[in-house]
């Protein structure tokens, strides 16, 4: 008996690897050689994006261990970590935007100090378990980008996805805003690339439509904004961005957001715990704050 659970304990643990390692392979779209560090301008936003909040497991730990899980490493943070960065933002006095306020100063040209707009991709379950209690408790705004035709779907590329009933708890307490992620063109092609930049405008701009109305419809939310799928676009998505109203596109760049970016390519920094200590402690704007 004890052999048969040894046997099962180590098939489950190859199991994890296996998985982990195909979630790798979706998760290199679009990566980019780290920096080592963020320039600095005083008129800027901290754009910190986030995917998974995790309760690291014994499993996780091992595979940390043991292998290289790049969706652990580069997508995820822990639920302790995750916490640690929000009250490091509120003890350097970081000036937590919305999605809204952020397009507005960016419009006017001009930021709050030590600006920083949180944002989370996909919407999978952990961001609803383990983010959304720790900012509704410190009081901090957030966007989320919604994978529309995914809402509520038990397994998207081995996710839980938030279902319809929790974003609008989410979106009541009035600290959250959604803004689209897709309506189903979060894919890759059999060649590793994205598939939002293979399609063609006729899809993509029903694409975009659709997720539109989504938000329209649960949320009364005239959307504005659309976060890349793996981070990038074309010419042939900004086309289909401009006639669908949605004025403001969101890649995944370890730079700031400045009035001058072009409005259809503003940058996000990709959040885990090694980008965290790397980029944004070492940022010059919160060296600078004075008051502390």
């Amino acid at each position: 008996m004890k052999k048969k659970s040894k046997i099962s304990l180590l098939a489950f643990i190859i199991l994890g690897i296996f998985l982990f390692n195909n979630i790798e392979v979706e998760a290199k779209e679009g990566q980019t050689d780290p920096i080592e560090r963020l320039d600095y301008e005083e008129n800027s936003v901290l754009a910190l994006n986030y995917h998974r909040v995790r309760d690291i497991t014994w499993l996780d730990r091992f595979l940390l261990f043991f292998s290289n899980p790049y969706e652990l490493k580069r997508y995820s943070v822990s639920t302790d970590e995750f916490q640690r960065q929000m009250n490091w933002l509120i003890d350097h006095d970081a000036q937590f935007l919305t999605l809204d306020e952020l397009l507005k100063y960016k419009e006017a040209g001009q930021f709050p100090k030590r600006s920083v707009w949180i944002s989370f991709d996909d919407m999978d379950h952990t961001i609803y378990d383990h983010a959304f209690p720790i900012l509704k408790k410190l009081d901090i705004p957030a966007t989320g980008f919604v994978i529309t035709g995914q809402v509520g779907n038990s397994n998207f590329s081995d996710m839980k996805m938030i279902n319809n009933k929790e974003l609008t708890e989410m979106y009541q307490t009035g600290l959250w805003d959604f803004a689209s992620h897709t309506d189903n063109l979060h894919y890759l092609d059999d060649k590793n690339r994205s598939l939002l930049v293979q399609e063609k405008y006729t899809s993509i701009y029903q694409d975009f439509q659709k997720s539109n109305q989504y938000l329209k419809e649960h949320w009364d939310i005239d959307n504005q904004a659309l976060a890349y799928p793996y981070g990038g676009g074309n010419d042939t998505v900004s086309k289909a961005l401009e006639k669908t109203g949605i004025k403001y596109g969101f890649t995944l760049e370890e730079k700031i957001i400045t009035p001058d970016l072009n409005d259809q390519y503003l940058p996000r920094i990709l959040i885990n715990e090694d980008s965290f200590e790397r980029l944004i402690e070492s940022w010059k704007g919160f060296e600078n704050n004075e008051d502390n």
